[in-house]
């Protein structure tokens, strides 16, 4: 992958676009990026991580945080990159979640978007692309980072890492997690059987502890030999026993139950037999009563039905006498209904007289209708009159009310103009003060971005102090680990022949001299040393000497970083302080100064903004002046024609008054009105006769049917009495209890009362009957009758003996229960048990060997195949690193064992063929460790590009670390670098070296201002 193109807008410190054309590096594919702190350098390559991966090319930045703060919301983030691989080119462009510009609102939220172009097509989806970028390169975007853009102090942590820190790096770019996954379910398998394991020999152990069996030696031994099929064996010899007791015992509770079962049965029927026989005398003494209430119910009932009989005979008589009042009162109305007709007939014929004289007097009402109209008409033009005189006085009050309008318009249209020129005269001057407002922000970003600088240096000075302090304490306890440690080995090796006396064996020859007779055997001293107490003191003793290495290797990194930034900002690390306090106190006067200004332009930009307004409304003020003029000619023209149509209507009035005969209006209305009084009166008079005459007649005619109909009924009902009476004689004498028989009814609840005691009493003695039946039909099946008391006390001896026997078959049923349920459980524990140790046997050898044991020097599976790439990078390393230290320096795999149990088989150390011995990474020089790093990072990168199919990557980018190299150092590694560059990859370097500039002809220079940063190619 080879960039040719890249361009940013509104990205990082860049506010603007900025375009860098890689193609114009073609001849000089070694180039130097350079700017100040901050400027924006390695966001040249965030912005190219972040096209191919959507992700930014170190640790600390975030996708989020892509869009420059120096852009406004209304300008838009977004990276495009052309990049060749081979012989083909592709485009992307990459836009991250922002508020941008909008299309109907100023601003709105704008969601990540990308478009990747490739053989003529457009991806746009974000994971889409990523896939097809990633399966173009061959590349992870981990793998990426390690092998194009090597990052500031990343490979420094990999060269001084344990193999710990190395294995997670490596698993990343090779790939290795399912490795990794592989030996975590070997452990957590081989876990999970060993729980097992011990589960079931404490559930085994749990279950022999509830065995039910006592006083059997055989058992206890097997038991405690944990004899688990003897002990079986025993359990269900045991079973056997209990169940055949168990057998014999229910078989006689159950004897025992049936009998006295049978004994309370007979008794039960001995007592209800005696019980109702008494019941059945008690029945017979109530027969004589029950008898008499059942005759007197029967003679009520007889009763009952005489009176009603009477009753209704006594009903008949009162209807004919109604009936025959009836008929007499409708006779009497036929005539008086008669007489009042001849009455009205003759009013009627006077009334139709009057009716023949209503056609003069309409016609009288028509003439003074025609009268009333002239009078209406009069009126008519008084109201017009009017209303012309109204609409004069109110045209004319109007003119005068516009006319002072009008001078009011002219006024503020004077007032308006004049402001207008005022607002002019503002802007000019609101320009200068934006020139000097721009001109102090300027100056207020570099005080605060020295400022900022002055504070990380006081920072860095504080913890400077601070591994001042550590510095000591380390020092002091590594001093005091070495002289215990040099204390240990002479009390350990000066009792060595203590210890090898202790194992001298009188008779046996020593393995020292020979003698097979030991007369003086060495003593130990009582100070001494175990060899592994020997080997903690030497742990502690590494421990610390690593531990003050990188104190001190701190310590040196901050006093040079404090003295590289004091440099730059021209002043010694001692001002600093007072520097940082001058600069804060330089920094709040501007920020009040431009508050002053952001002050005077808001006022000044808000009475600028008033001049549209203004302008707008001095318009609608000459717009009103014109309409109102043209209103108060039309207002003048309207009071004219008013005054002429009043004249006319004055004129007309005066015509229609001669027309008039009545004296006023009042005298034609009374007029009218008594007319048709006369008019309505004679039509109601006619109506009233002619509707009384209807109903004389109609009721006449239902007074004749009620006649006939109430003759009828009343032979009808004669009739009925008749027979009624005769029925009342029949039932008196049918029932033979005379005239005296209403005395022979009784009372309603004391009728209930007798009926409800009989049905009770027959009901008591049917039931009885049965009931004795019955217990005597059970008494015949038993074979000989006892008496009651008898059958109580062998009662008694019964459950004596039963309970007994159900005491002993609950024992046998718990113990028996329980033993099986403790064979069953034995055997299948036993079952499960055999099979989680066979599964236990393969999985535990197999995780002990993937996860690295002692007999595998604590190297698991994945480190070991991780260590066949380590050789490689090594390997491919140290080409490059024996060069750029004329052959002095390799780098080695550690193979000798590290103290402890701690991860191993990933750690490294330095091979010097000067002194011809191996010491730790951590003793490197800052430049001799840059030029390790270097080393190594350029050897993963040949080792991951051949592991990818030799995947093609014309590009390697380099941050920092070549400010502490001296002179010699510098021109090694740059021709390493240059080596590089000749077959055919482009080099780009992040340095603030100035002797690289003299070194390295093409630069990419990026400047830092106040309002952003821009980028620019210089060869």
């Amino acid at each position: 992958m080879r960039p040719l193109r890249l361009v940013m807008n509104a990205f990082g410190p860049y506010k603007g676009k900025v375009e860098i054309d890689f193609t114009q590096l073609a001849q000089s594919s070694l180039f130097l990026v350079s700017g100040p702190t901050g400027a924006g350098k390695t966001t040249i390559f965030d912005a190219i991580a972040y096209a191919l991966f959507d992700s930014a090319s170190g640790d600390s930045r975030q996708k989020d945080t892509f869009k420059s703060q120096f852009a406004k919301d209304t300008d838009l983030c977004y990276v495009e990159l052309e990049f060749a691989l081979g012989e083909k080119r592709y485009f992307i462009r990459r836009e991250p979640t922002q508020t941008g510009p909008g299309t109907r609102s100023k601003t709105k939220q704008i969601q990540s978007n990308v478009e990747f172009h490739k053989d003529g097509k457009v991806t746009t989806k974000v994971k889409e692309a990523n896939d097809e970028i990633q399966e173009i390169l061959g590349l992870t975007y981990d793998q990426f980072r390690q092998i194009v853009m090597l990052p500031q102090g990343s490979f420094k942590k990999m060269l001084e890492s344990n193999s710990g820190d190395k294995e997670i790096i490596f698993r990343n770019i090779f790939q290795t997690k399912q490795i990794e996954q592989f030996q975590e379910k070997l452990k957590n398998k081989a876990k999970v059987l060993e729980d097992q394991r011990k589960s079931h020999a404490q559930a085994i152990k749990q279950v022999f502890s509830s065995i039910a069996i006592e006083d059997n030696e055989v058992l206890d031994k097997a038991i405690e030999q944990h004899d688990v099929e003897k002990t079986v064996a025993i359990l269900e010899e045991s079973i056997d026993k209990e169940e055949k007791e168990l057998a014999a015992a229910k078989e006689k509770i159950s004897h025992y139950q049936n009998e006295l079962k049978l004994y309370d049965q007979v008794i039960g029927w001995l007592e209800q037999q005696e019980k109702y026989t008494n019941e059945k005398n008690e029945l017979n003494a109530r027969e004589d009563t029950i008898k008499q209430k059942e005759s007197a119910v029967q003679k009520h009932t007889e009763a009952i039905k005489i009176v009603e009989s009477k009753n209704l005979v006594d009903e008949t008589e009162y209807q004919i006498h109604k009936q025959r009042a009836q008929l007499e009162e409708l006779r009497e109305t036929q005539a008086e209904l008669i007489e009042k007709e001849k009455i009205e007939s003759a009013k009627l014929e006077a009334v139709k007289e009057d009716l023949n004289h209503l056609a003069l007097v309409r016609a009288e009402i028509t003439k003074l209708n025609d009268e009333w109209k002239v009078f209406d008409q009069v009126e008519e033009k008084e109201q017009l009159i009017k209303q012309q005189e109204k609409t004069i006085q109110e045209k004319q009050e109007t003119c005068e009310n516009l006319n002072e309008v009008l001078v009011e318009v002219g006024k503020e249209t004077e007032k308006i103009e004049t402001d207008l020129k005022l607002i002019a005269d503002l802007k000019s001057k609101l320009e200068d003060l934006k020139a000097t407002t721009a001109t102090s922000k300027e100056t207020l970003q570099r005080v605060s971005n020295r400022n900022e600088e002055l504070n990380r240096i006081c920072t860095l000075q504080k913890e400077e102090a601070e591994f001042k302090k550590t510095y000591i304490e380390v020092k002091s306890a590594k001093e005091k680990a070495y002289h215990e440690l040099i204390k240990g080995k002479a009390a350990y090796y000066s009792n060595l022949a203590s210890v090898l006396a202790k194992e001298l064996v009188e008779g046996e020859p020593c393995a020292v001299c020979g003698s097979v007779h030991h007369p003086a055997k060495a003593t130990g001293d009582k100070e001494s040393l175990t060899k592994e107490e020997l080997e903690v003191l030497e742990q502690a003793e590494t421990e610390t000497n690593t531990r003050f290495t990188q104190i001190s290797a701190k310590l040196e990194n901050l006093t040079i970083d404090i003295q590289s930034r004091s440099a730059r900002l021209e002043i010694a690390p001692s001002e600093t302080d007072a520097a940082f306090n001058k600069g804060i106190t330089e920094e709040q006067e501007l920020q009040n100064q431009l508050q002053v200004f952001k002050k005077e332009l808001e006022t000044g930009e808000k009475q600028v903004s008033e001049e549209a307004d203004l302008k707008q409304k001095l318009e609608e003020l000459r717009k009103e002046e014109s309409r109102m003029r043209t209103d108060f000619q039309k207002f003048e023209s309207t009071i004219d024609f008013a005054t002429e149509r009043k004249q006319e209507l004055i004129e007309e009035q005066v015509k229609l008054k001669g027309q008039m005969d009545a004296e006023s209006k009042q005298a034609i209305q009374q007029a009218i009105k008594e007319k048709e009084q006369y008019i309505q009166t004679t039509e109601n008079t006619h109506r009233t006769l002619q509707n009384s005459m209807s109903i004389l007649k109609s009721e006449l005619a239902s007074t004749r049917t009620a006649i006939e109909l109430t003759e009828s009924q009343l032979v009808e009902t004669t009739a009925k009495k008749e027979q009624l009476i005769k029925k009342f004689e029949q039932l008196k004498e049918t029932s033979q209890l005379g005239e005296a028989f209403a005395e022979y009814v009784l009372e309603e609840v004391e009728k209930e009362t007798f009926i409800k005691e009989i049905e009770e009493y027959r009901t008591a003695v049917l039931v009885n009957q049965d009931r004795i039946k019955q217990i005597e039909e059970n008494l015949k099946t038993v074979d000989s009758i006892k008496e009651k008391s008898v059958y109580e006390v062998e009662i008694v001896q019964i459950k004596t003996q039963a309970s007994e026997l159900e005491t002993q078959r609950d024992k046998l049923l718990t113990s028996s229960s329980q033993n099986k349920r403790a064979a069953e459980a034995i055997q299948d524990y036993q079952k499960q048990s055999s099979q989680v140790e066979k599964e236990y046997q393969l999985y535990g050898a197999l995780s002990t060997l993937a996860n690295g044991s002692k007999e595998t020097d604590y190297i698991s599976f994945e480190r070991y195949v991780l260590g066949i790439y380590f050789e490689e990078i090594l390997m491919a390393a140290n080409q490059r690193f024996s060069q750029m230290t004329n052959h002095r320096y390799e780098l080695q795999r550690q193979l000798e064992k590290g103290k402890g149990s701690g991860k191993q088989g990933l750690d490294m150390e330095v091979f010097d063929h000067y002194t011809g011995k191996t010491r730790s990474v951590h003793t490197l020089s800052g430049g001799e460790t840059f030029k390790a790093s270097l080393a190594l990072a350029l050897g993963l990168s040949d080792v991951i590009q051949n592991q990818n199919g030799g995947v093609s990557v014309d590009t390697l980018f380099v941050d920092e670390g070549f400010g502490t190299l001296d002179s010699d150092s510098l021109d090694m590694a740059v021709q390493t670098l240059l080596d590089l560059h000749q077959k055919g990859r482009l080099v780009g370097i992040i340095s603030h070296v100035d002797e690289l500039k003299t070194r390295i002809p093409a630069h990419i220079i990026v400047e830092k201002t106040a309002t952003g940063s821009t980028a620019y190619i210089q060869k």
